[in-house]
């Protein structure tokens, strides 16, 4: 192995892994193998070589060239190009003992996962070598996920290195990734790192990357892994542990299989696994390649994944799920793939403990995290169902589409009703309110003259159903204390608005408590009031997915921290009877 090379991307194998071809998605007879002593240890070694790319590309693959070329005869743009590019996937064995065996993954080059089952890989080990051998004040970038309804993926990157303080990471809602940065002189092989899944090494000049110098960096770094220094640097890293017994993960992806199968999409949803270019085209389940014809998606959707692989057989698994593909495509028409397991999020509660599937890894939430999210929602989160909203209210509804009138069961239906009832209560639902210079939707669906911003959303079950609840909540109290138009287009809708619901009541009682300057607002008189609406009787705030309450808190803690404005919940009953 040459001693100038300048940077290694290394996994770790799971524990159970005892053979070359339990890690490789390919036969492993035709590869080259070889063995040697390094250390007093043995060595076994294979090697799998492609060349990758090689689509032929030309002006008609551009479509800005086609632009060019279309606006004159004398413009005639000509390109033509076929890359490939080397790419190989090293597999080592250390054998310390009988029993202790070690096996690790190096990959070089593009396009290598496409040979390796990752299953077999340690999902933590790149980020937990990371956090342990980190110089925690010189961080370099940061990539963290907001684990809650609607999962959120967000990079971090200093211009030089920096302390974790400078990412400003919220402890409270995000959870680390990966981190790159540099390290302590007690490792002197590396310049710099990336850790996630794997750990990427930028290897510092003049290091000795032999066959022996590779075993004593991979012996370095699992001892590395082992280290609990992490716990200090990143306190937060461990409310949400991996999942690394296989029988365990085994039993979760069956639950998954099964609510995928049965089309139970209550609490899993799809979102990317990667952060998103500006200039994705479109998303699709097939091969643009390959599939002709294919459907395109703006968004992800996980009824559309499922129905785009037509369902599943009596001898589909949760193998047929793994094997599954999400494909974008830019506006240059390059094509991109992600393994569609790793954008399904999904929250699942076996034996009293709670699960969460994520970037294709499964974590459990730590007990104590738990405790502390579900006694912050009942210690400090008041429930307002017994006060003024009805209970056991039809939400039955008919709208036209295409021309055609269609039984719909909206929350519309409740805040129509409650508008009509209570002359206390002024209906926003539906109003166009200016917010940031645009017409929105809803600074609120209902207001109360007592100051209370009122959200309605029905619990269709699952954690995705309330996320626009939590959303609206803090983007419209924002704009309803920042914003003078916002105030002013609420003041214009009390003062105009003709909805029947309305009719006859006070609108000088509302006028009152809405003021243009913010100066005479009195916004911490106000308060937010979230109505979850739903079909199941007694139902109650412990009954949500931890997820929920999880981001009902974070929520709560937002607008009492930032508008000091105080967040309540209720929940009623609602029916679908004409």
């Amino acid at each position: 192995m040459s001693s100038n090379l300048d940077k290694m991307t290394i996994f770790r194998a799971k524990a159970s892994v005892k053979s070359f071809s339990a890690i490789f998605d390919i036969s492993t007879e035709p590869l080259p193998q070889f063995t040697y002593q390094s250390n007093g240890f043995e060595i076994e070694g294979i090697v799998k070589y492609a060349d990758v790319g090689g689509k032929s590309k030309t002006e008609a693959d551009y479509p800005w060239m086609v632009m060019l070329n279309g606006l004159s005869e004398n413009i005639n743009l000509k390109f033509s190009n076929k890359n490939t590019s080397p790419s190989a996937v090293l597999c080592l064995k250390i054998t310390r003992d009988v029993d202790d065996t070690l096996f690790y993954v190096l990959t070089f080059g593009m396009h290598t996962s496409r040979f390796i089952n990752s299953d077999k890989l340690v999902n933590d080990f790149g980020i937990k070598v990371a956090m342990n051998i980190c110089d925690h004040n010189n961080l370099r970038k940061v990539n963290t996920t907001t684990h809650s309804s609607v999962s959120t993926l967000t990079d971090r990157q200093a211009s030089k290195g920096a302390n974790l303080e400078i990412f400003d990471i919220n402890d409270e809602k995000e959870f680390f990734r990966s981190i790159s940065g540099s390290t302590y002189e007690n490792y002197p092989y590396i310049k710099s790192f990336s850790g996630k899944s794997s750990i990427t090494v930028n290897i510092k000049k003049g290091t000795n990357v032999t066959d022996d110098g590779i075993i004593d960096i991979l012996l370095n770094l699992e001892e590395a892994y082992n280290l609990e220094e992490y716990k200090e640097k990143f306190p937060s890293y461990g409310r949400l542990d991996y999942v690394s017994d296989e029988d365990e993960v085994d039993k979760l992806n069956k639950a998954l299989f099964n609510l995928l199968k049965n089309k139970e999409y209550s609490c899993v949803n799809l979102s990317p696994s990667v952060i998103m270019d500006d200039n994705v085209s479109y998303f699709s389940y097939k091969d643009p390649e390959a599939d002709e014809p294919f459907d395109k998606f703006e968004d992800l959707n996980i009824s559309d994944l499922v129905d785009q692989n037509y369902g599943f057989t009596q001898k589909s698994s949760i193998k047929t799920v793994l094997n599954w593909k999400v494909y974008y495509v830019n506006t240059s028409e390059d094509i991109f793939t992600m393994r569609a397991y790793n954008c399904l999020n999904c929250e699942l509660e076996e034996n009293g403990i709670t699960y969460i599937l994520s970037s294709g890894v499964w974590r459990n939430v730590s007990s104590d995290f738990k405790c502390e999210v579900e006694s912050y929602v009942i210690n400090n989160i008041k429930d307002r169902s017994n006060e003024y909203l009805p209970n056991d209210i039809s939400i039955r509804c008919v709208v036209k589409e295409k021309g055609i009138d269609v039984v719909k069961f909206k929350e519309e239906a409740y805040n129509s009703y409650v508008a009509k009832s209570n002359s206390e209560i002024y209906l926003f639902d539906k109003a166009k309110i200016n917010i940031a210079g645009k017409n929105r939707y809803e600074i609120c669906d209902l207001l109360h003259k007592d100051k209370q911003l009122i959200h309605v959303k029905v619990l269709k079950g699952g954690t995705s159903s309330l996320s626009h609840l939590f959303v609206q909540s803090r983007f419209y109290t924002d704009a309803f204390v920042k914003d003078i138009d916002t105030r002013k287009a609420m003041i214009k809708f009390i003062n105009e608005n003709e909805n029947p619901e309305n009719a006859n009541k006070d609108k000088g009682e509302f006028l009152s408590i809405i003021k243009e300057k913010r100066a005479e607002l009195q916004e911490s008189t106000f308060s937010v009031l979230l109505c979850i609406l739903t079909y199941e009787k007694e139902k109650n705030i412990d009954d949500l997915p931890f997820m929920a309450k999880y981001e009902l808190a974070n929520t709560h803690k937002y607008l009492i921290d930032e508008r000091g404005i105080e967040l309540a919940y209720a929940i009623r009953l609602v029916n679908k009877r004409a």
